[in-house]
């Protein structure tokens, strides 16, 4: 995982009001002192005390259960639940593997245990879940209990006939109801109506934040006391002794060279790879929806979308999360640009990635890039756990493991000991409990209604963006594989802002397109089915082969088997038909002149085989770079003369036919397994070696020499940790052949067990591209 190659989300809530904050609190584990550390929910523990020599070091980690009383007991529904004791000195709160574990004491309910059980006679009486949705609740005993409130995952429920959950004040009609410590920052009471709270509402004792509405999860807004009057406040006016309270613990309080500024916690929200850039935006509605971007003149009267400058960002949370940005917090505080991170002054690396996510270390003086760290389990001499909590490493984020006092690097959601920690990766991980409770991946099925499958990110390594979508028929949300059902209105929204819309003056002519396809060079030399002769070349293949267990052999896929778009379009054997669905290709040329289009990505979209563009139909003869005349037609094509870049100067497309002669960040990272942004100084954009492709990628496979025809397939494999070229074929083996060579070669049994050779019969001498959906 690099952060220099990682954009990480501004995760601010943009309904209504944009001082809203992310709903995500802080870990105990990311306070850094002992002094910020201690209250009812977290503790300090002491690792190794102090002696003459050296101080103290310890972290902060959550108080258990059973160390709580009733009123916080019932405050962590998340994790515990409390247990009436006739025992004075007796624990009564336990932490909450499942509702069933609940036994009832006389005249209690299952919700005055804990607010997200109910009442069930099924199999037998006992406490189940309270589950998703209020609407699932059947009696008003599940619904609305006389002792305790029912809370579902989505907010606490009420009973009128049916049971609901409370989305707006206007829904409680009783004073008592209104006036629960769940709606305390949410709801006040008029004297005659439950109306939404503002800050002007609250008292000068309680006057610290309101939330936009009373479900779980609203967005919080920090309010201040100015004089005697409690007013709205932005964080960055929030000073040490209010950052936390104002924001409901999402914040915390990080000092800095000039005093200090309140900073988000939840570091792990990221824009992903494969988001759109503000140039990829052709539709001005598309532009104006994305919070890095603006529509503004270019020449004359032609307006196009930029990328907005480092003044235009006017809070901490937006700038430190642009690359090239930093928050300078001295003097009157603004974002300021910057070329190295050693320009940015900061005494550690929470300091530094406070002002810029992007320098995330720190020499003692000034920031540094990732790629200047130690890794995790270097960072800390000697290891001190708060502070490997709070760093990120060259490796990526760290976290301290108590059971083996080290500090490693997070390759995977069973890392995450706590709920906490488990919560600030969310958009991949998803905490469970029933049974031993654990951090586990999340998928799309985890979302469980319409409003919430959005995306996932399935790998905390890999900052990939995955649609979800969700299906009306099945009620269920699974993953993305058709952009053809989006249209002008829906695409950019509706795909997590990694799909544009293609045309930019005629939107009804125009496709929902990825924007960060995988420009890749096809291999000169490409296996068919049934050059594979064994199981795991044939399974890598898919989806164009499959493995016949009846006949032990490698066969072509049936277009009609591609059930989705992404499997289509990759098999050379059939296109897309947004009507029709996986359609068998008849000769290339026929169906190709069936596909109406107006640029490469369009046609590609359709059929791998369809990598060219004349008259508003696709061809199955590639174009040079120069055919293109406008700049959404060049940018990300690839022609027979090389990578398709725009001119600015000449206002035309040329053929590039090295990495370095690539200028822009966003065109570099298309051209997969050739070339790669090297961040190193200004930025350059630099051909892959085996070294580099392992550490940019974490893969150790095969790149491509150059990003035209004149290239040849370089091969890598792992050798006592390192990822180096493998002098020939001969040093692969039947486990790595098909991979580390690309598809360009297949195991061949035979004497010696067998070798690894080329696969001769399928040899292209025409340049395409492979149009890959990162989801």
């Amino acid at each position: 995982m690099k952060i220099s190659i990682m954009l990480l989300l501004v995760a601010i809530c943009t309904v209504g009001n944009a001082y809203f904050v992310p709903n995500v609190q802080c870990a105990c584990q990311q306070i850094i002192t002992e002094q910020e550390c201690n209250n009812w929910n977290c503790q300090w523990t002491v690792v190794s005390p102090a002696t003459a020599t050296s101080k103290a070091t310890g972290y902060c980690q959550q108080v258990a259960c059973g160390e709580l009383n009733q009123t916080q007991c019932l405050k962590e529904s998340s994790r515990c639940y409390y247990q009436e004791s006739t025992q004075q000195a007796a624990i009564v709160c336990f932490t909450l593997a499942k509702c069933e574990d609940i036994q009832l004491a006389a005249g209690a309910t299952c919700q005055s245990s804990n607010p997200s059980c109910v009442p069930s006679n099924i199999p037998k009486p006992q406490c189940v879940a309270a589950g998703l949705s209020c609407k699932n609740l059947t009696t008003i005993e599940q619904c609305q209990p006389a002792k305790g409130q029912t809370l579902a995952d989505e907010g606490l429920c009420y009973w009128n006939g049916s049971c609901k959950v409370v989305t707006q004040c206007g829904d409680i009609t009783a004073k008592d109801q209104c006036e629960l410590r769940q709606f305390q920052f949410a709801c006040y009471w008029t004297g005659t109506k439950c109306s939404p709270t503002t800050c002007g509402q609250l008292s000068q004792e309680n006057c610290k934040f309101v939330l936009q509405s009373p479900l779980t999860g609203a967005g919080i807004l920090p309010c201040n006391l100015v004089g005697n009057n409690c007013v709205e406040a932005t964080i960055g006016t929030l000073t040490q002794s209010t950052c936390s309270s104002n924001t409901n613990s999402h914040y915390r309080w990080v000092p800095i060279e000039s005093g200090g500024i309140c900073a988000q916690c939840n570091p792990y929200k990221y824009v992903y790879r494969n988001q759109c850039e503000c140039q990829q935006l052709l539709q001005q509605a598309e532009c104006q929806s994305s919070q890095n971007c603006k529509w503004a003149v270019t020449t004359g009267t032609t307006y196009a979308c930029q990328a907005l400058a480092c003044a235009d960002y006017l809070v901490q949370q937006q700038c430190a999360q642009v690359k090239g940005c930093y928050w300078n917090a001295a003097g009157t505080p603004q974002c300021t640009a910057y070329s190295n991170c050693t320009e940015i002054q900061g005494k550690n690396g929470q300091a530094c990635v406070a002002l810029s996510i992007f320098c995330p270390g720190s020499n003692g003086t000034t920031c540094l890039s990732q790629l200047s760290l130690q890794t995790c389990s270097q960072i800390t001499t000697p290891l001190q756990p708060n502070v490997c909590y709070n760093s990120i490493g060259k490796d990526g984020y760290c976290t301290y493991e108590p059971a083996n006092k080290a500090c490693v690097n997070i390759t995977s959601c069973s890392q995450l000991l706590t709920r906490q920690l488990c919560d600030q990766f969310s958009n991949s991980c998803i905490w469970k409990t029933g049974g031993a409770a654990s951090c586990q991946v999340k998928t799309c099925s985890e979302y469980l209604t319409q409003s919430s499958c959005t995306y996932i990110q399935n790998n905390i390594n890999n900052n990939i963006l995955n649609i979800c979508t969700w299906n009306p028929d099945t009620k269920k949300c699974s993953s993305f594989d058709n952009s053809f059902s989006y249209d002008v209105n829906s695409c950019f929204s509706s795909t997590g802002r990694t799909h544009h819309w293609s045309e930019p003056s005629n939107a009804q002519k125009g496709l929902c397109l990825p924007c960060h396809y995988s420009s890749v060079l096809n291999v000169k030399s490409n296996c068919s089915c049934s050059d594979l002769t064994n199981y795991t070349d044939c399974a890598l293949s898919a989806p164009k082969c499959f493995w016949n267990a009846g006949t032990s052999a490698c066969q072509n896929q049936k277009c009609s088997q591609l059930t989705s778009q992404t499997q289509c379009i990759l098999s050379k054997y059939c296109y897309w038909s947004n009507s029709l669905g996986c359609q068998a290709t008849g000769s290339s040329t026929v169906t190709c002149s069936q596909l109406s289009a107006n640029t490469q990505q369009e046609c590609l979209s359709q059929s791998i085989i369809c990598a060219g563009i004349s008259g508003g139909k696709c061809s199955s003869s590639p174009n040079s770079c120069g055919d293109f005349s406008t700049f959404y037609q060049c940018f990300g094509s690839v022609g027979t003369d090389g990578i398709c870049q725009w001119n600015q100067t000449s206002s035309k497309c040329v053929g590039i036919s090295t990495c370095n002669m690539i200028n822009t960040q966003a065109q570099c990272e298309l051209v997969l397994n050739t070339c790669y942004w090297d961040n190193t100084g200004n930025g350059t954009c630099s051909t892959y070696t085996c070294t580099s492709l392992y550490t940019q990628t974490k893969s150790c496979n095969f790149y491509l020499s150059n990003p035209n025809q004149n290239y040849n397939v370089k091969y890598c494999y792992l050798t006592n940790g390192a990822c180096t070229e493998a002098p020939n074929l001969e040093s692969l083996t039947s486990s790595n052949c098909y991979a580390s060579t690309g598809g360009t070669a297949r195991w061949k049994a035979g004497d010696n067990n067998g070798t690894c050779e080329v696969c001769y019969s399928q040899i292209i001498s025409v340049l395409f591209i492979i149009l890959s959906y990162m989801f």
